[in-house]
């Protein structure tokens, strides 16, 4: 009995120092492959070092930097799409009303650009009774060009401003009476209600452009 108990005893010395040598050689290998990893690593930072060395004295000491001058895209209004996103600005300025009509040349192009419209565009719906299409037309102008006139009657002095405020008054009587006769498909009151319209119309811009 006690020599199979020494021999037990002699059996689990050998297992456990089998155990803990193949511990350490586990360690071992995975220090060495950390190692390895960590040279490889500084190796690597090394060159990417020399590489962006060489390419900051190729530049003569300076980096890189992208100079883009972006003045003709301001302009034309490029940066309005912030401005439209600022939740601090009155809901004019986000839409951009305000900043076109603060250019007044712009501001005169559109006005002239609808009257032109409004003298050749709707005749010939008028003529042959395309009535939704005469009506969509003027409102399409008026829509901008009411506020456009506004604009203009404002940037004058004290008594050209309120004789230019009352012939745009006129000339929206003038567009209500042509948009109802249109409504009502009424094609001799449309066309003298049209014709009356481009009077008003002739005399407010007189007074502003």
């Amino acid at each position: 009995f006690s020599s199979s108990k020494m021999a037990v005893s002699a059996v689990s010395r050998s297992s456990m120092r089998a155990g803990v040598s193949s511990r350490r050689s586990a360690v071992v290998v995975k220090a060495s492959a950390e190692s390895r990893r960590a040279v490889l690593g500084g190796l690597l930072a090394g060159v990417a070092l020399t590489n962006s060395k060489a390419a900051f004295a190729g530049l003569g000491g300076s980096t890189p930097v992208d100079i883009i001058d972006d003045r003709k895209a301001l302009a034309t209004g490029f940066d309005l799409i912030y401005e439209a996103r600022d939740l601090d600005l009155p809901q004019n300025e986000r839409d951009g009303m305000t900043q076109a009509r603060k250019d007044i040349e712009a501001t005169k192009k559109r006005v002239k650009e609808a009257e032109k419209r409004i003298d050749t565009g709707l005749d010939k719906f008028v003529a042959k009774g395309y009535w939704t299409e005469a009506r969509e037309e003027l409102r399409r102008q008026v829509g901008t060009l009411r506020f456009d006139l506004n604009a203009l009657a404002s940037a004058q002095v004290k008594d050209k401003k309120k004789e230019a405020l009352a012939l745009k008054t006129d000339f929206i009587k003038a567009v209500e009476n042509l948009d109802f006769s249109l409504r009502q498909k009424n094609g001799a009151a449309a066309t003298e209600r049209l014709a009356a319209t481009k009077v008003a119309l002739d005399k407010v811009i007189a007074a502003v452009v």
